[in-house]
């Protein structure tokens, strides 16, 4: 690399937190973008010609996303907000993560118990209301239990090298490979390669295949320690610790209850062929939901490490640049896809069934909005001393989310569990905003998010003028490029982000370094 190059490469990626931050977040990106196209072209041109076989695994596989923090024992909380005070690598992190794979298999044990238990009643409820598919549900929901249990021990070791700023092979192997996997199994049914029965069993394979590769990867880190360390557990962290499990895993649960909870609903309420439709919209509106995820999971061993510490400062500027950076980008990838929705589903095999989900992506899509304008609010609360203050309005959220679908879901359908996650997840970003701000004087919004949104709506309504040319693609290219092309020139004329035009400035020098050095 030729030196220049390398000063411009060290002003950007310093060797700070900071640095690893938006090193771990551009490769992220990448790796999303990437998943992205896989997981576009399969939800456009695979997902449609299957859609009960698609509804069916995403209700499968949502029992495990639902269920994560009840069936880790709040484990995927506690490896962030509890990793500070184990850490020490000659000792092995004093049994970390031991701890936390024994939370998980303990949280399993007791699932698969209750799921023992009630699992005739549960059974009988859904083939009673075999409705459109509704008995392959009965039929194949044993498959939850193991799927769950492989989730959520991947996740939490996902988790758990998140504390080495490590995010991008965990993302490869926990998002990446489901979006490869998933797709070339559902083909397989669709062109009767094999059977559903088979394509299922194809599933819990490659989450097989995913833990191992998280166990070896681990491993290659260096990272690795299973032996315990019981005589670290003193008498006072053991009672904080099972505090906040009791926290993670209830609150957790309520919160994934309270906006994930909308496909299993709507598969189980519904139809699998309604539950396919609405996580095709979902899948969709979740493009929005990428540098969130990317920032969030780099991000998030720094807010747990500044709120230890009581360092404001940082907390402050770290909350306003994520929340003014995803706002952005929210819009920017909500109006490019609803600006051309209609032309969108016209490329879509069976195109007119999958248009039914129109509403659903639009509302799902400012949910994803809500949530990434609201910044870093969730992570504040949960990694400070306050974590219990929202336990009480999670759980009152989670069982307002479940009762508005259970109404919602029978009298207008789909989008009914879109509108019932919507309202879920507005309240649950104010309840923490307030609550950040009473405790800590935080507040993610100044008068650039305004001008954000303002700048959104303009340059959504000057690409409305653009006329339909009568082909899909063509339409697509010109009404949401023209609209990515005017916000991104305004948000960067009128500094809307200095982070962002920070970047570009950084990367013109990396450009211009790279041909002078040719």
């Amino acid at each position: 690399m030729p030196k220049a190059w390398r000063r411009e490469a060290s002003f950007i990626f310093p060797l700070s937190n900071m640095g690893v931050i938006r090193r771990q977040s551009l490769k992220h990106s990448i790796v999303n973008f990437t998943g992205l196209i896989i997981g576009a072209f399969s939800t456009l041109f695979v997902y449609p010609h299957a859609l009960e076989a698609y509804g069916l695994a995403q209700v499968l596989l949502s029992v495990g996303m639902i269920g994560l923090p009840l069936l880790s024992l709040g484990a995927n909380t506690v490896a962030i907000r509890f990793f500070p005070r184990f850490e020490n690598k000659a000792s092995g992190h004093h049994g970390f993560l031991s701890l936390l794979l024994m939370m998980c298999a303990a949280g399993i044990f007791l699932f698969a118990g209750a799921a023992s238990f009630f699992w005739e009643p549960l059974s009988e409820s859904l083939a009673a209301r075999a409705r459109g598919g509704s008995a392959l549900l009965s039929q194949y929901l044993w498959l939850s239990v193991p799927l769950a249990a492989l989730y959520v021990t991947v996740s939490v070791m996902g988790q758990y090298s998140f504390n080495f700023k490590r995010i991008v092979v965990p993302s490869l192997l926990i998002d990446f490979f489901p979006k490869v996997g998933l797709p070339l199994l559902l083909i397989a049914v669709w062109q009767e390669w094999l059977s559903l029965e088979a394509a299922l069993w194809g599933l819990l394979l490659l989450w097989v295949f995913i833990t191992g590769g998280m166990v070896f990867y681990l491993r290659r880190l260096g990272e690795w320690y299973i032996q315990p360390d019981c005589f670290f557990l003193t008498p006072v962290l053991r009672k904080e610790l099972w505090q906040f499990v009791g926290f993670g895993a209830l609150g957790g649960f309520a919160m994934q209850m309270a906006s994930k909870i909308d496909v299993f609903m709507v598969g189980s309420v519904g139809t699998l062929n309604a539950a396919g439709i609405y996580s095709i919209a979902a899948y969709i509106a979740a493009a929005i939901d990428i540098p969130t995820k990317s920032l969030f999971s780099a991000s998030v061993s720094s807010v747990a490490k500044y709120v230890a510490e009581g360092n404001r400062p940082e907390l402050e500027g770290l909350y306003k640049k994520v929340c003014i950076n995803l706002l952005v980008a929210g819009l920017l990838l909500f109006g490019a896809v609803w600006i051309s929705v209609d032309s969108l589903f016209q490329i879509v095999p069976n195109g007119e069934e999958v248009a039914a989900g129109k509403y659903v992506l639009c509302l799902i899509g400012l949910s994803r909005i809500v949530d990434m304008s609201a910044g870093l609010n969730n992570y504040v609360v949960y990694y400070s001393r306050y974590y219990l203050w929202s336990l009480l309005s999670l759980g009152m959220l989670a069982v307002a989310n479940v009762a508005l679908n259970l109404w919602l879901i029978p009298r207008i359908g789909m989008n009914g569990a879109a509108i019932a996650t919507l309202v879920s997840v507005v309240c649950y970003n104010v309840v923490n905003m307030v609550l950040v701000w009473i405790k800590f004087r935080l507040f993610p919004y100044t008068r650039q998010a305004l001008l954000a949104v303002g700048v959104a709506l303009g340059a959504f309504g000057l690409a409305q003028f653009i006329p339909h040319t009568g082909f899909a693609l063509l339409d697509i290219a010109l009404r949401s490029g023209a609209y990515v092309l005017l916000l991104g020139a305004l948000v960067l004329r009128l500094r809307v982000s200095p982070d962002l035009n920070e970047g570009l400035r950084v990367l013109k020098n990396n450009i211009a370094s790279r041909f002078e050095n040719h």
